[in-house]
């Protein structure tokens, strides 16, 4: 940012020495090329002089007079301090060599000439000490968003692990209910289905910490989760895949299909004269979870966050949303798969 401001106050000072030039020629017509010459040299020196000036006065100033100090009083001093100073070089410095090196043209310095010379002066230093302050304010909005932004996403990062950790507590509760139901009538299926219920904590303890598994990981866990739910259920939940070759080296944020799965749970209508039916479908681009909507009367522990927190984390890691769709008879959550 610095070599660019550089760069673009160098190509003013030249351009004005350069208009500097015509002008004395037009003002001046005895002056000859010689003089020209020493003219030209001499402004890109004050002007180079005034740029060092204000590169150690702006430096000063953040050390004992920053911004967050006092603006208004830093912008003050900045502006009155320094064309102060850049007059006193254009004034003192500029008439005295010019008068040293072409006394001629001291004839031609009147007050016009002065006041002339001092509006420059207001002028370069303005131009110059807003490049500075423009510069700043620009920094720290940048600086800002960056961090509203990392915080932004550090709170959805915190808010999603606890979700995780947390693996819904109704979910544990249901299943530890029907394991207890199963261990008198059926040992051999309370056995497997302990197993299946150790294979689904052990995943989220495996992957806690992890921010993207393939996707063929994901879904090895989730048969080990659909296979509770299907026994939980008694055989009333289903669910269909047809997933692409393409999608399975994909990566997808751990338990992303869970959370959307047990969202179909927990606010549809599952039984045998209304089973619920849970598609899951990917490309190489998105996979997609879908059900037909037999909407519950009453959800009695849904804040909505799920969803919500799974779009705000996928912001962060795909420039595609997370789409979630309600047409009132068809329930579908699309997510961007990451390369």
């Amino acid at each position: 940012m610095k070599l660019k401001i550089d760069r673009r106050i160098e190509a003013a000072f030249l351009l004005i020495a350069l208009i500097g030039i015509a002008g004395r020629a037009w003002v001046l017509p005895s002056i000859n090329w010689w003089q020209q010459a020493i003219l030209f040299v001499v402004t890109l020196l004050l002007f180079n002089g005034i740029l060092l000036f204000h590169y150690w006065f702006n430096n000063y100033l953040n050390k004992h007079l920053p911004f967050e100090q006092n603006m208004a009083r830093r912008i003050t001093v900045q502006l009155l301090v320094g064309w102060i100073v850049v007059k006193i070089m254009l004034l003192m410095g500029g008439l005295l060599i010019i008068k040293q090196i072409i006394p001629a043209l001291s004839e031609s310095i009147n007050r016009l000439t002065l006041i002339t010379l001092g509006l420059v002066a207001f002028l370069v230093n303005i131009v110059i000490s807003l490049i500075f302050i423009a510069s700043y304010l620009f920094k720290q909005w940048e600086e800002n968003r960056l961090r509203a932004a990392r915080l932004e996403k550090e709170k959805s990062q915190v808010q999603y692990d606890n979700l995780k950790n947390q693996l819904n507590p109704h979910f544990l509760f249901n299943s530890l209910s029907s394991l207890d139901s199963l261990i008198d009538d059926n040992p051999a299926l309370a056995r497997r289905f302990l197993q299946q219920l150790s294979r689904v904590f052990r995943y989220v303890l495996q992957h806690k910490d992890k921010a993207l598994v393939p996707l063929e990981t994901e879904l090895d866990f989730i048969k080990n989760y659909v296979s509770l739910l299907q026994t939980r259920f008694d055989g009333t939940f289903r669910l269909t895949y047809q997933i692409s070759p393409d999608a399975l080296d994909r990566q997808i944020v751990p338990v992303t299909l869970q959370i959307l799965i047990e969202n179909a749970v927990k606010h549809n209508v599952i039984s045998e004269a209304r089973p619920l039916i849970v598609y899951i479908t990917a490309d190489h681009r998105s996979l997609t979870v879908s059900n037909h909507i037999q909407r519950k009367k009453q959800v009695g522990t849904s804040n909505g966050q799920g969803l919500q927190n799974l779009q705000l984390l996928y912001s962060y890691l795909s420039t595609s949303p997370v789409d979630v769709r309600d047409d009132g008879t068809l329930f579908e959550v699309k997510v961007p798969l990451i390369p």
